[in-house]
């Protein structure tokens, strides 16, 4: 026994990624651990004895449960929000994962193993992304994007069953593919994050970035660009690493035409969510600013203008493939309304390397510590109040 602990402990002090993995295990675990005991503290604040899946999964959990369980299936007229309005690269996996149990295992906690492997996978690739821009691995880095990955406000969607985690996952991946230079790969990993969420297919441009970077470094101009472009067309296999963003879907859109014939059919029943309607972006930021609808969605339209600066600061800092993502993410869902903008932040990931980026740079004098220690305090603070609106399926959630 001794032997064998000797020859794990030089494995694990030799290994960086084993230690990358173990550590991150460890703040998952403690992350979920807290959930759990925020759990017996609902339950004895309002008198329930509810159970950890039955209060991680509200709203659209229970239709990704139902999809997994039944399929897609046309809108009844008891509920007009049709369930072909979720795409299918997280149902796919949790029927997967489910089929493995011979459908003996509760579907919620499949869902939420799936939810919790993918932003597990997620932390690692970013973690992975920030040492290879530092070039200098220590454990605090481990630590800290942990810590935003995990146990940061609104991270506590990643653990249920909706498809944050996974989504962060794929694009997380795709970060660090194109940071190796694997764009193939990369677009792989797009195709996986369009099949997941619409915004998936918009990696597309964060990929033209990168590629453009790589071959053209230095300051753009239209000779730089011309010659990207010659470069691309005359290389299949990048070309088709662009071409593959979006692959997921235009195969779900393909499903759709024969399924109910509309490929369209994933926005078309956006209405039945959302019936007012604004003027793109202006208008929602400004009817959600101004206090002229719900007071939820002033503080969701405010929450969109922090985050905005915050892509602002990311581009400023040189992550511009990032930086325009998150831009390109956030301006989607307000295209029609902030309603669920805070969790769409959360689920782009790159808002993760912009916090990380930020907190790291507050080391150093005593007044930035300080800073940065009210910052991490308040995410700690604000999670726990968010996840006890969560059990208790507050609509400022929703």
């Amino acid at each position: 026994m001794v032997i064998v602990m000797k020859n794990l402990s030089r494995k694990y002090n030799t290994n960086e990624n084993l230690q990358i993995l173990v550590q991150l295990l460890f703040i998952l675990v403690l992350s979920r651990l807290f959930m759990l005991v925020m759990m017996a503290v609902y339950n004895g604040v309002m008198g329930t004895d509810r159970s950890i899946s039955f209060l991680m999964n509200e709203w659209d959990a229970k239709r990704y449960q139902f999809i997994v369980d039944n399929g897609y299936t046309y809108p009844l007229d008891y509920d007009p929000q049709a369930n072909w309005a979720f795409f299918p690269m997280y149902v796919i996996v949790c029927a997967f994962v489910k089929l493995l149990t011979f459908w003996k295992a509760d579907t919620y906690w499949v869902g939420m193993a799936v939810s919790n492997v993918c932003i597990y996978v997620a932390a690692f690739a970013a973690v992975k992304y920030i040492r290879n821009i530092t070039k200098d691995g220590t454990n605090k880095d481990v630590f800290l994007m942990g810590f935003l990955m995990f146990a940061a406000p609104y991270t506590f969607y990643c653990a249920s069953m909706y498809t944050e985690a996974m989504f962060i996952m794929f694009i997380a991946l795709f970060f660090y593919f194109c940071q190796r230079k694997k764009f193939f790969t990369a677009g792989v990993m797009a195709a996986f994050a369009s099949g997941t969420r619409i915004v998936g297919c918009t990696l597309v441009f964060p990929m033209i970035i990168e590629m453009y970077r790589y071959y053209q470094p230095g300051k753009v101009t239209w000779q730089k660009i011309g010659s990207w472009i010659k470069h691309v067309v005359k290389k299949p296999v990048e070309l088709l690493s662009i071409l593959i963003c979006p692959l997921g879907t235009f195969s779900y859109m393909a499903f759709l035409r024969f399924f109910c014939g509309d490929v369209w059919a994933f926005l078309s029943v956006q209405i039945a969510w959302r019936e007012d309607k604004y003027f793109p972006v202006l208008g929602v930021l400004w009817k959600a600013c101004t206090g002229q609808i719900e007071p939820r969605y002033t503080y969701m339209g405010w929450f969109c203008i922090g985050v905005f600066i915050m892509y602002g600061y990311m581009i400023y800092r040189k992550h511009y493939s990032m930086g325009i993502f998150g831009i390109i993410s956030l301006l989607v869902p307000l295209a029609s309304h902030v309603m669920s903008t805070c969790r769409f932040t959360i689920g782009s990931f790159v808002i993760f390397i912009g916090f990380y980026d930020l907190l790291v740079r507050m080391r150093g004098t005593t007044v930035k510590n300080w800073l940065r220690r009210i910052i991490i305090v308040g995410f700690i603070v604000a999670e726990t109040v968010l996840i006890f609106l969560w059990y208790n399926s507050d609509c400022w959630l929703m």
